[in-house]
């Protein structure tokens, strides 16, 4: 049992590490996008890896999600019927991908053009399909080595996936001046790489076959996953769709530059929950009466999110005046606004570990909500709005979607959080984080440096007492 948690915690820091990663990886690509491509280039990028991500998880029909369940339940029992699995899910998956972009390249007219608008079929529709075909192999190779506990093997064919994409983005980009066909051919050579790799990893793990009935089987157990894994897309990528489609390009652009800054929370909070799930678990397990400890804990964490927020959203400005054309100059005004939803995107990470004490039968309806919610919010928000319109529906979104689920999750397992208290440091966080608004104006009429050094003295006249209060905590994780 104990060399199992220890396993857990092993694995949890590996993939915690690398997924910071490679979030670090797309964050760094931020600079060469909004200093050398023009907001209709970033905005074919971003629209373009939106549809990616949609297509590879609708022909993928979750059936990776099967690979643990069945390799644990048969790994013991049959290895030969494990493989067997394996490789008809292989197979139907590289199978119904092919099938499903043949229907594209038929219905291009009422599908193509409607998800890849005002993007040309050449070359940049035909990049994204060749991603979109190379992908799924390597998820689902993926997947058994996730299965498998392999931890390490999977996290850096990760990292050699989206290592070889930045750097070849990079390249082409910054040396051989190509625009959005040079992010996206990037993408559809590393997806190759990762497909021949991936190719001859699997080759050992799988019985290549095409079995109905074990078909069947996978296909009753993965389906109704689909809708939820559909619905998580939605619920963080469906606004490029949506401002390409009600607006333009250059809007998606300006939108996900500033979204990239205020992710930069989503960022720390992933790799915190990497950590702060496992000890969670164990904190019910052998404390189950001592909650207080996890309020506690919870209300530091949240704490440390409203700083990352504050700090992101008073100084994109300047942010932007260092890593971008004068055109990205107003993404800032989204920044406070998503920094702020994924400050209590990581209170719903804090708490929503609950689901996973046997109650994951909520997650896909709750989920499906959220996504309808950003939908409709954004179906109305964006024409009136534009990028603002996209920046506050995310945040509602969030609001809504973590007040359900925090609700759900105060009836499976109730932990008496200071609810006052969190309030005040959304609040606080929120309109420290507005500041922007009212002062960027004033501030512009003095010189850059100046700027700098105000912001940095207000941030630092937020942030003492906070750290003089935490002082010994602070030291203690140092020490650590």
């Amino acid at each position: 049992m104990e060399s199992n948690t220890k396993k857990l915690a092993s694995n949890a820091l590996v993939y915690g590490l690398f997924g910071l990663l490679q979030k670090g990886l797309g964050f760094f690509l931020l600079p060469v996008y909004a200093s050398l491509l023009d907001t209709d280039e970033l905005g074919i990028i971003s629209t373009s890896t939106a549809v990616i991500s949609f297509l590879v998880i609708l022909f993928g029909l979750s059936l990776r999600g099967s690979t643990a369940y069945y390799y644990y339940k048969f790994k013991d029992q049959d290895i030969d019927y494990v493989k067997k699995f394996f490789g008809t899910n292989f197979s139907f998956i590289l199978l119904f991908t092919v099938f499903g972009i043949l229907l594209l390249f038929l219905g291009k007219e009422w599908v193509l053009e409607v998800l890849f608008k005002n993007i040309p079929f050449k070359p940049y529709v035909l990049l994204s399909l060749a991603s979109v075909l190379l992908q799924p192999t390597y998820l689902f190779y993926q997947s058994i080595l996730k299965a498998k506990h392999q931890a390490k093997k999977a996290s850096l064919l990760d990292f050699l996936f989206f290592g070889t994409m930045a750097s070849i983005t990079i390249t082409l980009i910054v040396v051989f001046n190509f625009k959005a066909e040079g992010a996206l051919l990037a993408n559809s050579i590393a997806s190759f790489l990762v497909f021949i790799v991936s190719l001859i990893g699997i080759r050992k793990e799988i019985t290549l076959c095409l079995d109905f009935a074990i078909l069947k089987t996978s296909l009753k157990y993965s389906l109704p996953i689909l809708p939820h894994n559909l619905s998580g897309w939605a619920m963080n990528m469906v606004d490029k769709l949506m401002l390409n489609n009600l607006n333009s390009l250059s809007i998606v652009a300006l939108f996900d530059v500033g979204a990239q800054i205020g992710k930069v929370v989503n960022l720390i909070s992933l790799g915190v929950n990497s950590a702060y799930s496992p000890w969670f678990f164990e904190q019910v397990r052998s404390r189950p009466k001592e909650k207080n400890i996890i309020v506690d804990v919870t209300n530091k964490i949240i704490l440390l999110y409203a700083c990352v927020a504050v700090a992101a959203s008073l100084l994109s400005p300047e942010v932007l005046v260092i890593i971008g054309k004068p055109s990205y100059y107003e993404s800032w005004k989204v920044v406070p606004f998503i920094a702020n939803a994924f400050v209590i995107n990581g209170f719903y990470f804090t708490y929503s570990n609950v689901f996973f004490l046997e109650k994951t039968k909520y997650l896909p309806v709750l989920t499906i909500i959220g996504a309808i919610t950003n939908l409709t919010l954004n179906y109305f928000m964006i024409p009136a709005y534009g990028i603002f319109g996209a920046a506050i529906a995310s945040l509602t979104t969030k609001i809504i979607f973590t007040l359900l689920t925090y609700t759900i999750c105060q009836r499976i397992y109730p932990i008496p959080y200071h609810r006052l208290h969190l309030i005040i440091i959304f609040s606080t966080c929120f309109l420290l984080s507005c500041l922007p608004f009212f002062i960027q104006e004033y501030l512009e009429k003095i010189s850059f440096i100046q700027r700098i050094l105000i912001k940095s003295l207000v941030l630092l006249l937020i942030f003492l007492p906070i750290i003089y209060k935490n002082a010994s905590q602070i030291k203690a994780i140092i020490k650590k």
